[in-house]
């Protein structure tokens, strides 16, 4: 392959890993992701099964995918912002992501059944640790988050607790409770408890 050749091939790789993105996130809210096969996702993003295998090795990685996605939006949204309070930083933070899931609640709740499919609890690190961790950091240099915290252990808290809320809020789909509400209560259960002591 010719320099010109390799440079045409990477500037196609993310625009046909967002169409197989978007040609999957369809599918799943349509067929739900179990009824979907890496061969449907590849025929409606107009590319073959090879291509959507290099992509995505497996289905399991597309839910992590829009995991990211949703994380990397609240942090820029955050990183903007001029809110000076870490742990207001930190709910600003879970608010846009609930604000994303519910948006689209179909898709939310098919994305995250394909996520404990792939076992995605189990086998991956909670992506919202390298997020929150630098934020709890800069709160205890500010003397807003307690300095005998370990910082490690509260984002994985953060973690677990807003997983939990959101595996609720998609099993309890009837709910009168927003997922913003039931994330704000749980989130500041754990804010308290890391905020410091007088």
């Amino acid at each position: 392959m010719t320099a010109t050749e390799q440079g045409a091939a990477d500037r196609r790789a993310p625009a046909t890993s967002d169409l197989l993105y978007e040609a999957a996130a369809a599918l799943f809210v349509e067929r739900g992701y179990e009824d979907t096969t890496m061969a449907d996702i590849a025929e409606r993003a107009g590319t073959s099964r090879r291509t959507a295998f290099n992509h995505f090795p497996s289905k399991g990685d597309i839910p992590m995918l829009w995991t990211r996605r949703m994380a990397d939006r609240a942090v820029e949204v955050i990183t903007e912002s001029t809110e000076e309070v870490v742990p207001e930083r930190i709910r600003a933070y879970f608010r846009l992501i609930s604000r994303m899931v519910e948006a689209e609640p179909e898709l939310s709740r098919q994305m995250m059944l394909g996520w404990t499919a792939a076992i995605g609890p189990i086998r991956y690190e909670s992506q919202l640790l390298a997020d929150l961790t630098p934020l709890l950091r800069d709160g205890q240099e500010r003397g807003q988050v307690d300095p005998g915290v370990d910082v490690a252990e509260a984002a994985r808290a953060l973690s677990d607790v807003y997983i939990g809320v959101i595996f609720r809020w998609v099993r309890d789909q009837g709910t009168s409770r927003t997922l913003r509400t039931m994330a704000d209560s749980a989130i500041d259960l754990v804010l308290s408890a890391i905020r410091p002591h007088a």
